[in-house]
């Protein structure tokens, strides 16, 4: 078991060595990554999902768009769901009580 493991560990480093003649290929990188106002805005306002040609995708946005027409309504939705659940939950919360009653009886004396 121990040879197997030395051997092991002997070609995993092996495999991961580089040769003495290794040179780190040229990658060309831009000066800046930051675009300007218009640039950003024309980028931001594409249908990016278009570039992929899928149909679905295409239909799953169009259909997003239609049905969230406004983000605070959506944030309003969610703030409702967390609100039920909460309600929910509650049953499972410690619960207090209290209560009170009063009465009279009034037996009278037959005499």
């Amino acid at each position: 078991m121990r040879i197997l493991s030395i051997s092991l560990l002997l070609a995993m480093l092996l495999a991961c060595s580089v040769g003495p003649n290794y040179e780190r290929p040229d990658v060309e990188t831009p000066a800046a990554w930051r675009y300007d106002v218009t640039t950003a805005a024309g980028i931001a306002n594409t249908e990016w999902w278009a570039g992929f040609n899928d149909p679905v995708l295409d239909q799953l946005v169009q259909e997003a768009l239609q049905n969230n027409l406004d983000v605070r309504i959506a944030a309003s939705r969610i703030e409702q769901f967390a609100a039920q659940l909460n309600v929910t939950r509650s049953e499972y919360y410690p619960q207090i009580g209290y209560g009170a009653s009063a009465g009279r009886s009034g037996v009278k004396d037959a005499a």
